[in-house]
């Protein structure tokens, strides 16, 4: 997919290595602010999902409490599930309890199961590692995905710090996938979506789950590709509000 962007403005191959280089080393090569001392008390800005408030959060309340509580026995629910995958792997209790909301400590492993990561591993050994130094020689997308990748999740706390860890993660895994599929290449919603999937997931597993999610009708975030770029936002809210969404009875 080509980028839309004025070749005059796009940075030199040298350029391109260099913002490598500072991700791969880590936030002391390059970032503007460190967090210091504030990460002492940061918890007390944090709420269960990870995003730091500008201001300190109140006490738990009561209704928080139950929710939590509700949220455990669910989590118990999908324990259960996963000892016994193959029984229910493809059944309508599955699609009912994905709706309802994947408890977010077996999130992770629930979104493994569901697009077959271990699976897909196995018959692609090295393969990640392979399309990272590939995808490396385009200064062209390296420049875009830096732009976007500083300015995702920039309140969660996995993502907080600049040329971060999970910010590196992110970055290789983009670059990774567009030289994987050129016929996407980079888009900035993908940055959105392998965001969400870092939260849960180790960086190899969130490459494969990207590529599950878009390689076929069955996740409907793939269609031509004239048509995936418009409706991928939307795909992505319709995602977020599955695995998101405030847990209910199951």
């Amino acid at each position: 997919m080509e980028m839309d962007e004025d070749p005059d403005t796009l940075p030199a191959q040298g350029q391109g290595n260099t913002i490598i280089t500072k991700y791969e080393q880590g936030h002391r090569a390059g970032a503007a602010a460190d967090t210091g001392n504030e990460q002492v008390n940061i918890r007390k800005y944090m709420n269960h999902l990870g995003i730091v408030h500008e201001t300190e959060l109140p006490p738990i309340r009561a209704l928080e409490v139950k929710q939590r509580r509700k949220e455990s026995k669910r989590t118990n629910k999908w324990l259960k599930m996963f000892a016994e995958w193959p029984k229910y792997r493809n059944t309508k209790k599955l699609s009912q309890r994905v709706y309802k909301g994947i408890p977010l400590v077996v999130r992770g492993q629930a979104w493994s199961l569901l697009l077959d990561i271990n699976k897909v591993k196995s018959q692609n050994p090295g393969k990640y590692k392979v399309m990272k130094e590939k995808g490396k020689r385009s200064s062209r997308i390296i420049h875009r995905i830096q732009l976007d990748v500083n300015s995702i999740l920039q309140n969660h706390m996995m993502f907080i710090q600049r040329c971060g860890v999970k910010q590196q993660e992110l970055c290789d895994i983009l670059v990774a996938y567009s030289a994987y599929n050129p016929e996407v290449g980079y888009h900035r919603d993908l940055s959105h979506i392998t965001a969400i999937l870092l939260l849960y997931l180790p960086e190899e597993d969130a490459f494969w789950a990207l590529t599950q999610l878009l390689a076929g009708e069955r996740h409907s975030l793939r269609y031509s590709t004239a048509q995936m770029l418009p409706s991928l936002r939307g795909s992505y809210h319709t995602r977020s509000r599955c695995c998101t969404s405030p847990s209910r009875k199951s």
